[in-house]
């Protein structure tokens, strides 16, 4: 006796195919240029590292879960984003609720290294507070960091 299948196989394929979901437009640009020195497939591959965590991103508020483990998810989505950001020299993000920042933060903030960062204080470029402990660690306000972003917009 043959056995049947309670649904084509062709028809799975056609529902897996209708399921994926580009992403969410909101931060991906239509078009994002390929940084030099990054391969063609390896700029595929975080393209679709993208769009994926976005749409995990987006199902997040759907799942039944709990708190805690949802906002570590998705603080987790995140920060993968960024990292996707970073390879493809994409801006991180703005200056949000935090007012001070650390010279790292900072400097992924505006998307440039810590050492350029360092090296604009230095040139008297942007302005930062020193803390009168022992190791004298940099901090930047908000507002200037976005004064900084703003110029280099221009």
């Amino acid at each position: 006796m043959r056995q049947r299948h309670p649904v084509p196989i062709g028809r799975i394929k056609s529902q897996r195919r209708t399921r994926s979901v580009i992403g969410s437009r909101r931060d991906v640009p239509n078009f994002i240029p390929c940084p030099p020195g990054l391969h063609k497939f390896t700029y595929q591959r975080l393209l679709r590292a993208m769009r994926g965590t976005l749409n995990k991103l987006e199902r997040l508020p759907e799942r039944r879960l709990h708190p805690l483990v949802r906002r570590r998810l998705q603080t987790q989505y995140e920060n993968q984003l960024g990292r996707i950001r970073r390879r493809l020299r994409l801006p991180i993000g703005r200056p949000g609720a935090q007012t001070w920042y650390r010279t790292t933060d900072a400097a992924r903030l505006i998307g440039v290294s810590w050492k350029t960062l360092v090296r604009w204080v230095k040139a008297g470029r942007v302005h930062c507070e020193r803390a009168h402990t022992y190791k004298r660690p940099r901090y930047f306000h908000r507002r200037e960091l976005a004064r900084v972003i703003a110029g280099l917009k221009v």
